[in-house]
């Protein structure tokens, strides 16, 4: 099964190395800024081609992540997408303060990764969503 990612960082080689840990998973779309996160979810929806997890950095330009979620949350709900069905997200920061983590919690994500990456981590996230096998 292919499964369907999207990357949000505005650092490039972020995304690289998140590009590397998922291809062999499934297919990985970017976003640079919350507004093009916002508008890749929209656009996945309405192709009825859903992510299964959406990574997602908090500082970036346009509209930072903590604003991207709450939108896609809105939209979620504007759209009756009951908790069990909404995108998955894992929030990816070099900010390890307990408010961020917080309020990421409140809004509905799966899990908190504190920057650098490396791949056991993001495969071991990849397992206890259970979307791949251990």
């Amino acid at each position: 099964m292919q499964l369907q990612f999207l990357v949000a960082d505005d650092m490039e080689i972020n995304r690289t190395l998140m590009w590397k840990i998922l291809k062999p998973f499934g297919k990985v779309d970017f976003a640079h800024d919350g507004a093009q996160v916002v508008e890749a979810w929209q656009t996945s929806q309405q192709k009825k081609q859903p992510y299964d997890l959406i990574f997602l950095d908090l500082m970036m330009p346009v509209m930072d992540g903590q604003a991207a979620l709450k939108k896609i949350r809105d939209l979620e709900q504007e759209a009756d997408i009951d908790t069990g069905h909404q995108v998955k997200v894992a929030i990816v920061t070099s900010l390890g303060d307990w408010d961020n983590a917080l309020e990421s919690f409140k809004k509905g994500i799966e899990e908190y990764i504190t920057k650098p990456l490396d791949r056991e981590k993001i495969t071991q996230l990849l397992r206890d969503l259970n979307l791949i096998e251990n």
